[in-house]
């Protein structure tokens, strides 16, 4: 049998565009292996760890999953995110890739509350906030059953979470906050408030445009009286109180540990004299000083200690060594006194 030349090369040929064609179809598969792996594909170097044996995967999509290693199979499918492992709950929140908001249980890696809020805040204490369709927040239990009515106002940036048995919220109202407390069976105290600390050994300042008040941490008002201004002092095991601007240190079942506590004290200098090139000397009052209590001043002899004015004032000036100048608060003006404290006359 004879094989031509011309055979031979058109086999050679057909094989030879079969094996290119062949290759350029693996070559195509890889590259598509390979843009589906850096488009698709999971970033093993940003997993991070819920709890035990659950995992959160990343992806090169933007994308992540929950990976059980114990049981060696996926909880979910592609999330946008999932939050950290809250510290007193066991619930987290996590969001879809439509962007809704639900909950899943950081120990068993399922989803224990489907996606359907707009926005959701970490379970703590049993309960997590979300949002309804008013844009107001509320409370739901891990049943999914509103446990708080969607009343409180949405703050940006805030974590609505509980702690120690209550909720402190806060929103921005035209040109202050307003700020609330929230018990697990509904509102302890009303958003009538300015100011509402952290506990501090164990007490807690509420303020608002009326005054200062003294409450434990239960939410139990501790002194009956409203002050301009409380400030609890854990090195003195008390708190700071002042009121008709008198500022004494208490104990927190309202003891007076010192009954009037200064903060500071500076001195005055008047115009004795001034020199041939018209520049003022100045010499010290000696016996008196200023002292300041907050915001508010007053006279003080400096050898004796006595208090020569109430802190009514806001500012002294010496105007000569027997006259000093005091701005008043209310009503505005200032008044002229003698080193004695005695009023002169008002302008």
């Amino acid at each position: 049998m004879k094989i031509s030349i011309k055979s031979i090369l058109g086999a050679t040929w057909k094989v030879g565009l079969g094996l290119f064609g062949l290759g350029t179809a693996i070559i195509g598969i890889l590259a598509a292996i390979t843009w589906h792996e850096k488009t698709h594909g999971h970033m093993y170097w940003y997993d991070r760890t819920l709890t035990g044996n659950i995992v959160v995967e990343s992806y090169f999509d933007n994308t992540v999953r929950v990976w059980d290693k114990e049981s060696g199979s996926y909880t979910t499918g592609k999330l946008r995110w999932v939050s950290g492992a809250p510290r007193n709950d066991s619930l987290t929140v996590f969001c879809d890739t439509e962007g809704r908001r639900g909950y899943i249980n950081v120990k068993t890696g399922k989803i224990a509350i489907p996606a359907q809020y707009n926005k959701a805040w970490q379970f703590s204490e049993g309960l997590g906030a979300v949002m309804g369709e008013n844009d107001y927040i509320g409370f739901i239990d891990k049943d999914n059953n509103l446990v708080i009515d969607y009343e409180i106002p949405y703050e940006k940036g805030f974590d609505y979470v509980f702690k120690d048995g209550f909720c402190v919220v806060k929103y921005w109202d035209s040109d202050k906050y307003r700020c609330a407390v929230y018990g697990k069976e509904g509102v302890v105290l009303g958003w009538n408030y300015t100011r509402i600390d952290e506990p501090e050994c164990g007490y807690r300042v509420v303020e608002n445009e009326d005054g200062c008040w003294l409450y434990d941490s239960n939410f139990n008002k501790v002194l009956p009286d409203t002050y301009e201004k409380l400030a609890v002092i854990r090195e003195k095991n008390g708190i700071y109180a002042t009121k008709n601007h008198i500022k004494q240190l208490l104990a927190f079942d309202g003891t007076v540990i010192e009954p009037f506590v200064i903060d500071d004290t500076y001195k005055l200098k008047y115009v004795a004299k001034y020199d041939k090139y018209g520049d003022a000397e100045y010499e010290e009052l000696h016996d008196i000083v200023v002292y300041q209590m907050g915001i508010w001043e007053g006279l003080m002899d400096s050898r004796t200690g006595r208090i020569i004015t109430p802190p009514d004032y806001w500012t002294f000036e010496a105007i000569t060594k027997d006259l000093v100048l005091a701005q008043l608060a209310q009503p505005r003006g200032s008044v002229v006194m003698d080193r004695h404290g005695n009023v002169l006359r008002k302008q």
